[in-house]
């Protein structure tokens, strides 16, 4: 199984996420703790499965091979896969319509 590594820009936009929800949308706890239970499920899934997305890198620009997985309608992360240390590298968590990507 891979270990699942996470970046800095994807604890930084994973709190902004939950705290506009909190603070200017006013959404439940239940609703915000569904979400990052996808978030949750879609990572281990990845520990066994870490291919289980398509290559995106042509799509954005990317200079290596990089996945992208979708959670629920609106927010997407990307990550690689280094096989070298038997690791899954998480990028920033992002609302898909924004797509100002960090890695």
């Amino acid at each position: 199984m891979y270990e699942i590594r996470y970046s800095a820009s994807f604890q930084r936009s994973l709190e902004k996420i939950i705290s506009d929800w909190q603070l200017k949308l006013n959404l439940s706890t239940e609703t915000i703790k569904r979400f990052v239970s996808s978030i949750y499920q879609s990572m281990e899934d990845l520990k066994r499965y870490p291919y289980l997305a398509t290559d995106v890198a042509a799509i954005y620009g990317f200079n290596q091979p990089t996945y992208r997985v979708v959670i629920g309608s609106s927010y997407a992360f990307f990550y690689r896969v280094n096989e070298d240390k038997n690791r899954i590298e998480i990028g920033s968590l992002f609302n898909t319509n924004q797509m100002k990507v960090s890695f």
